[in-house]
């Protein structure tokens, strides 16, 4: 191919790019935002963005009806799903290291 074809390729490609739109920054807590709230905040954003709001719906124990929901972006479920690997991991580190044989 011609080096000139591969310019006005390139150049074409770089005119008809899609234009990013700016979607809003968060700026308030996604527990006390409303689902309708959290609907127009997630519209035109990725599931996998990390400021995207994902809300969990929690059972309460004891109770047939009642339920909890709990929203956080994904980068915070992020935070807390690490925060919780790792206190598993050290809580599982100290009961290996004492239940090595102190019989003796």
């Amino acid at each position: 191919m011609p080096a000139t074809y591969l310019f006005a390729l390139a150049a074409v490609a770089a005119t008809t790019a899609v234009p990013t739109t700016e979607l809003p920054a968060l700026d308030k807590d996604p527990t006390a935002m409303s689902q309708s709230e959290i609907r127009a905040f997630n519209k035109g954003r990725s599931v996998n963005d990390p400021d995207f709001i994902r809300c969990r719906k929690t059972e309460e124990t004891g109770s047939l009806v009642h339920k909890t929901f709990i929203c956080h972006t994904m980068s915070q479920w992020a935070a807390l799903e690490r925060q919780g690997n790792q206190v598993a991991r050290d809580a599982y580190e100290a009961m290996s290291s004492k239940s090595i044989n102190q019989s003796n």
